[in-house]
């Protein structure tokens, strides 16, 4: 199925059967949704089915026909009209509709089953006895106990009320719980299918379910409907991985932004996950700085202050190799369209200066103080923010800030030695021949020997790198910096050494701020980046580093 998009630049979808349309909000998933439900009814061939996800359902206990819809669902082929003319529309308001048209179509195929019962009790028993095809609201009952087992579900004919039972107490559908209470309008929505509703198209088919019981039910309903093209909408990337899924579109505002794969279960997990996690607010945004990390509350506030867009999106992208992967988009990271322009920031942390310095060379800028939250640590930068917060009373000056930073560094001088010694006596071993090593050992006893002498090398590393002599020099080396930075006190030495955050966090309280977040916002409502020298250099290096 081929979808030309006029609302995304005339690009054009090529859909297979199970399709996933990825996208931050904003990106457009719900109007291309629209747009496709729109074009499937204009083109008068096939008919689309619309489900959304999220909207509160309400289901009745009793189907009840009253003097105001009588006329509208007493037959089954008037039913039938009524609930087809929805089909495009909300689920919400056809759960009746459906489950009056399964009521009628089932009293249909009992009525027709006696006929033939009858007509084969005439003939004298003659030929096999007729068959009962299996109620639609059976299965329908069936399929919901697959995904809810300690639930079943039953429906009295005679008082037409449909009943569920957990634990041996019975209840009306109606106190279902939310997510249920989808479930079940979805099944008996989809159940009875007829062969001109091939696409069905799913708007956020996760919402008020639990992200495994999303996967359960659509995976379920997928296998049911072999023949039928399934599109959904989602921002669920564990939705977009199932194994059923063919094609997985990522969405942007812009049509030359989106980007379609296809064999994501060949590549490793972790690293699609990651990938596709980021890439709708990436492309959603297109102006992005890659940081470390995991969690971006400061440097979301942080960056967009000091690059002054507040549509720019912050990516954690991880470790320092994720953020160089991003930024110089290598692996999956070559998905991108050019026209997303990225840069790259890695903390300093405990590194050694000599990695540092290959990852700028990476286009990626390397701050020169521990981490973001150090820039807040400058005296001159808290100084100016507890003055114009004006709430304590004794102001904090930048000698105030000053002292505290060497004494800071004074008190913790042992840990961080010892982390600076961890981060450098990191390596990695590994025992391997070339191939053409390989090819000399003719025996066993010439691979054993190659393979003894591979050993050898990498313990000799070992031992140069990490021996004790080695590490006791760097401990020396560490602490007779940091000794420096105290007795000189050389402030930003000491916010290259000393952890950003966790200063950050003590110094914020005596500047009148709850916590560092807190005065980071203080610092973006009141201050630009120019007005600070540290603030102004890295702005200057992130924005030279920037790639299209």
């Amino acid at each position: 199925m081929h979808h030309v998009s006029p609302r995304f630049g005339n690009y054009e979808f090529a859909f297979g059967r199970i399709n996933v349309l990825l996208g931050a909000n904003g990106a457009g998933k719900s109007r291309i949704l629209t747009e496709l439900r729109d074009a499937i009814v204009k083109s008068g061939g096939t008919k689309p089915v619309f489900i959304e996800g999220g909207r509160t359902i309400k289901i009745e206990d009793v189907l009840k026909l009253d003097a105001k819809n009588f006329q509208q669902y007493d037959r089954l082929e008037s039913a039938e009209a009524q609930y087809e003319s929805k089909r495009a529309k909300s689920l919400a308001d056809r759960v009746f509709d459906a489950l009056v048209v399964l009521e009628k179509r089932e009293l249909q195929l009992k009525a027709k089953h006696s006929d033939d019962v009858e007509v084969w009790q005439s003939r004298g028993g003659l030929g096999a006895y007729p068959k009962r095809q299996r109620p639609p609201l059976s299965r329908l009952f069936d399929l919901f106990t697959e995904i809810f087992p300690q639930i079943s579900l039953s429906f009295d004919y005679q008082a037409r009320r449909l009943s569920a039972s957990k634990g041996g107490q019975p209840y009306g559908p109606s106190s279902l719980s939310d997510g249920e209470k989808q479930v079940f309008s979805i099944l008996a929505d989809l159940i009875e299918l007829a062969g001109t509703h091939s696409v069905i198209i799913a708007d956020e088919p996760e919402l008020n379910l639990h992200p495994e019981l999303a996967e359960r039910l659509w995976t379920l309903i997928e296998n049911e409907f072999p023949d039928k093209t399934f599109i959904y909408a989602t921002h669920s990337i564990n939705f977009a991985l199932r194994q059923n899924v063919d094609k997985v579109y990522v969405l942007s505002s812009q049509s030359e932004n989106i980007s379609a794969f296809t064999g994501l279960d060949s590549l490793p997990r972790s690293e699609v996950v990651a990938f596709l996690g980021a890439l709708p607010g990436i492309l959603s945004a297109n102006n992005v700085v890659v940081t470390e990390g995991h969690e971006k509350s400061f440097d979301a506030i942080f960056y967009r202050w000091l690059l002054g867009d507040s549509r720019l999106e912050i990516y954690p992208a991880g470790g320092c190799a994720d953020v160089v992967g991003v930024v110089t988009r290598s692996g999956l990271w070559s998905k991108i369209s050019t026209n997303v322009s990225i840069c790259g920031a890695v903390d300093s942390d405990y590194r050694d200066d000599s990695y540092l310095q290959g990852l700028a060379a990476a286009a990626v800028t390397v701050l020169p103080l521990h981490e973001a939250e150090s820039y807040l640590c400058l005296p001159p930068v808290i100084a100016a923010v507890a003055a114009k917060i004006g709430s304590q009373e004794s102001p904090l000056g930048a000698g105030d800030v000053e002292a505290y930073i060497v004494d800071a560094l004074r008190q913790q001088r042992l840990a961080i030695a010892a982390r600076r010694v961890f981060a450098k006596a990191k390596m990695s071993l590994a025992v391997s021949l070339e191939r053409k090593v390989l090819a000399r050992a003719a025996s066993r006893d010439e691979l054993v020997a190659e393979l003894r002498t591979a050993s050898e090398s990498e313990l000799t590393k070992a031992t140069a790198t990490i021996g004790a002599d080695q590490l006791e020099a760097l401990v020396d080396a560490e602490l007779a910096l940091i000794d420096a930075a105290v007795s000189g006190g050389r402030i930003a030495q000491a916010l290259r050494l000393l952890p950003g955050k966790e200063l950050l966090n003590s110094l914020a309280p005596r500047a009148g701020c709850k916590n560092g977040t807190d005065l980071m916002r203080s610092l973006r409502n009141n201050f630009k980046p120019t007005d600070f020298t540290a603030t102004a250099d890295l702005k200057a290096s992130l924005q030279s580093h920037r790639v299209p």
